[in-house]
């Protein structure tokens, strides 16, 4: 077995006896006496097979397992108070005297349980929730941040002095989510400006911390599910509005309701609360389509409203283009006179007020406007025509092309024959007409 492989046996037995011997057990001072007489504290390998290894012993005892003990100086002074020898080892091993060691002002109160209880009450008395907050804030680290200098802060030996999340969670007996929701509500207090953020603060520093009281107004406990109290907590933060206020709200949707129901305000801007989540929310996007489709009325303001938008949008592009389509589909441009009238037109359109009949006005307004452009041009007048002409002579076709003759000799009736016959008829007119015509121009030439 190798020294180091050694050492690492006798690490863990002491590491074992520690946990032990806070419960009553007498082996560990022995066993600490050996670890400082034989140095095995510096270097030894862990469970996991790493080499773990220290300059101080300080460093060996804080540090925590498996690359150290996990405990205080005042922890082990406790533990070894009754066993000279090893105190001595001890207080030879942190250079100090063991006067010193043993009449600490720490290690009395650690010593004194009443004395201890009493620091701990008055403490949370003047500071609540802030105080768990600090020792939070000030030996957490959240994995990736780094100190204000752009470097973690690390003790004198260069280990990292904060925990992450999970491993204070595991030193405390408590859940890394509980830990985590006091670190983000103390950063939401450091956004606010109210106290340092944690990368600032350094493990056992103190600062002067809020009135007990507001920590209400930053920590979430207000209900079970977290993911949602972040997210609300989140919204408060960009929106700049009171968390615990929106708690308040989020926790009775009857009173929501009511509010809603009762006051416009209110309704417009869950109204424009709804619209704005449902763009990054599928689901509620169609809840609402399905909610608005399943109502009669719903449907009717909607495709007025679609309708209103889509005149407002079509005098929109007249205006900023000077140019219109007409019916047939060419482009005319506008007279200047003629811009400035549909300007007037785009004006009563886009009025804060302006309902769907006033945007219906405007829209027949504009449409006329561009009538009377082709009507004044008889070029442009007797293209419009032809090109109407042409779209509705090519659409017939398209429609007799469609129909199946076998299906339609095997439908056909008296009432079939006589509007096809009728067709023929009137298309016969037209040819004639036409081929007339032609005859008297080959005549006139």
């Amino acid at each position: 077995m190798s020294e180091s492989d050694g050492n690492a046996v006798l690490v863990n037995v002491l590491t074992s006896s520690l946990r032990s011997t806070l419960n009553g057990m007498e082996t560990a001072p022995g066993l600490l006496r050996q670890v400082l007489e034989e140095g095995s504290w510096r270097t030894f390998t862990t469970p996991r097979g790493e080499t773990a290894t220290h300059q101080t012993f300080e460093s060996f005892v804080t540090t925590a397992p498996t690359r150290g003990l996990g405990r205080t100086i005042e922890e082990l002074v406790q533990v070894v108070s009754d066993d000279p020898e090893t105190l001595a080892l001890l207080a030879a091993e942190l250079d100090v005297s063991i006067d010193s060691l043993v009449e600490s002002n720490d290690l009395q109160s650690a010593m004194n349980p009443v004395i201890k209880d009493a620091e701990v009450f008055g403490t949370y008395a003047r500071q609540g929730g802030w105080m768990f907050g600090l020792l939070v804030a000030r030996s957490v680290k959240r994995e990736g941040a780094l100190g204000p200098g752009g470097e973690r802060r690390r003790d004198e030996q260069g280990i990292d002095m904060k925990l992450p999340a999970k491993q204070f969670a595991l030193r405390a007996g408590t859940s890394a989510a509980r830990v985590t929701r006091f670190y983000r509500a103390w950063e939401r207090a450091a956004e606010a400006g109210i106290v340092p953020r944690a990368s600032e603060l350094h493990p056992g520093q103190a600062i002067e911390l809020p009135p007990a009281e507001s920590w209400a107004e930053y920590f979430t406990v207000f209900e079970k599910n977290t993911e949602r109290r972040e997210s609300i907590a989140q919204q408060a933060d960009a929106a700049g509005t009171s968390y615990s206020q929106a708690m308040k709200v989020a926790e009775n949707p009857s009173a929501l309701r009511t509010a809603i129901l009762g006051d416009i305000k209110t309704a417009e801007a869950a109204r424009k609360a709804l619209f704005d989540r449902s763009e990054e929310d599928d689901e509620l996007r169609i809840s609402l389509a399905r909610s608005v489709a399943g109502d009669a009325q719903m449907k009717k303001h909607l495709t007025s409203e679609s309708r209103k938008n889509e005149r407002s949008e079509f005098i929109r592009n007249v205006a900023r283009e000077g140019k219109a389509k007409t019916p047939a589909g060419q482009t005319v441009e506008l007279p200047e006179a003629f811009k400035a009238k549909v300007h007037d037109q785009l004006a009563v359109a886009e009025a804060p007020d302006a309902d769907a009949n006033a945007v219906s006005t405007a829209y027949e307004a504009v449409r006329e406007l561009i009538s009377q452009v082709v009507e004044s041009d008889p070029e442009v007048q007797a293209s419009e025509q032809r090109s109407r002409v042409t779209k509705v002579l090519a659409s017939t076709a398209r429609n007799i092309e469609s129909i199946d003759p076998e299906v339609l000799a095997s439908l056909a009736d008296d009432s079939v024959r006589e509007s096809i016959i009728d067709l023929q008829r009137k298309v016969n007119e037209l040819a004639e007409l036409l081929g007339s015509r032609k005859g008297a121009a080959l005549r006139a030439v």
